[in-house]
């Protein structure tokens, strides 16, 4: 049986509706402290902490729209592309490796990858991010890259469910 899979991997409606919702929450959370500044002891420290957890909460929405599409060949080779935004142009493909304490879950796969540059990449695909035949197949390969690498050296952590 070959474990050959691509599959696109589009921007998280979920994670982006979370992120919009945790940036609102934090910006209307902001004002509370200075609608009644007596009942806290620095009502302007607590407004920018929640002013700045809502900038960063708008600026990982913003940075969530890239598209990637992962090539897994049927010997384990793994690729990851990414697509900037609208770009026409796409950054070519190289290899890369899964690394121990990528996690499979129900409906999130946290696959950490390092390339042949060394530079290591978190890749969250979410179950709505590809269709259902995908997620699965992506998950019995990452699965099957992750059952090779054990052979060599210790892949799994007690914690982790690879």
């Amino acid at each position: 049986m070959s474990i050959a899979v691509s599959a696109v991997v589009k921007p998280s409606r979920l994670l982006r509706g979370t992120l919009a919702v945790a940036a609102a929450i934090h910006l209307a959370m902001a004002c509370v402290p200075l609608a009644a500044p007596g009942a806290f002891r620095a009502p302007w420290l607590i407004a920018a902490c929640c002013l700045a957890a809502a900038a960063g909460a708008a600026g990982a929405l913003v940075s969530a729209g890239n598209k990637r599409r992962i090539d897994i060949s049927g010997l384990g080779e793994m690729r990851v592309t990414v697509q900037h935004k609208l770009a026409q142009e796409v950054a070519q493909a190289a290899p890369c490796r899964l690394l121990p304490g990528s996690t499979l879950w129900a409906g999130l796969l946290m696959l950490l990858t390092r390339g042949d540059d060394g530079k290591t990449v978190v890749v969250a695909v979410f179950a709505d991010s590809v269709s259902a035949e995908e997620f699965r197949a992506l998950a019995v390969a990452i699965r099957a890259i992750g059952g090779q690498e054990a052979q060599d050296q210790v892949f799994f952590r007690l914690h982790k469910i690879l």
